[in-house]
């Protein structure tokens, strides 16, 4: 299998392992019942979102595509966590202060909770990744699955 199929596996179960998660937070009683879904990636030259606040408790994601040269945009995680994982091509996560961290298809990057970062495609080839934040707070347990 492919790494970037492996990684398309991999990005499809977030959602449902969040699920799992979140369900023994004090919130999801108040939260409307959710249902367990796969969905295919969509086809885009730019921009699709995966996860809103109609699919999920909380958190959010969605599919970027970096042309050579290009980046997302500064921008700030606030109060949520956020992971950025490479399907395609290479290029840089940098964060306000701290030094540009290179990242290529197959690996991925975390950004804390108040963190201003950006990503850069460094490289020759399209740049794909699929980034998913969710609310930050401590957890009560290790729960891996």
């Amino acid at each position: 299998m492919s790494r970037t199929k492996w990684l398309l596996r991999v990005a499809a179960m977030l959602p449902l392992a969040a699920a799992g998660c979140a369900a023994k937070g004090p919130t999801m009683s108040q939260a409307p019942q959710r249902q367990g879904f796969v969905r295919s990636l969509p086809h885009t030259q730019e921009y699709a979102r995966l996860l809103s606040k109609d699919d999920s408790v909380g958190m959010r994601s969605g599919l970027m595509v970096l042309q050579p040269g290009k980046d997302c945009g500064w921008h700030s995680t606030e109060n949520y966590e956020e992971l950025v994982i490479c399907l395609d091509g290479a290029g840089e996560v940098a964060s306000e202060g701290g030094p540009r961290l290179t990242l290529a298809a197959g690996q991925y990057a975390y950004n804390p909770p108040q963190t201003r970062h950006n990503v850069f495609n460094t490289g020759t080839a399209v740049m794909r990744y699929i980034y998913v934040v969710a609310p930050a707070r401590a957890a009560d347990e290790d729960h891996e699955h």
